[in-house]
């Protein structure tokens, strides 16, 4: 990947969890607020070598003002 990380942020990799290789690359576009167990549902899903389910995982979006 090439990106250096600050002693700072490898610390927070550490404490807080984090996946490096989508930094700078991804932006994080929601947050959820009810309905966590279904995060561990999609985290169990089969997937390939590149991270990416073997099958489409629909989601239901609601925008909040």
């Amino acid at each position: 990947m090439g990106t250096k990380f600050s002693p700072k942020k490898r610390a927070v990799y550490k404490t807080l969890g984090g996946v490096p290789f989508l930094d700078t690359r991804y932006t994080v576009f929601g947050e959820v607020e009810k309905g966590l167990e279904v995060i561990d549902k999609i985290a169990a899903m089969p997937g390939d070598g590149m991270n990416r389910p073997n099958t489409d995982i629909r989601m239901k979006m609601e925008i909040i003002k």
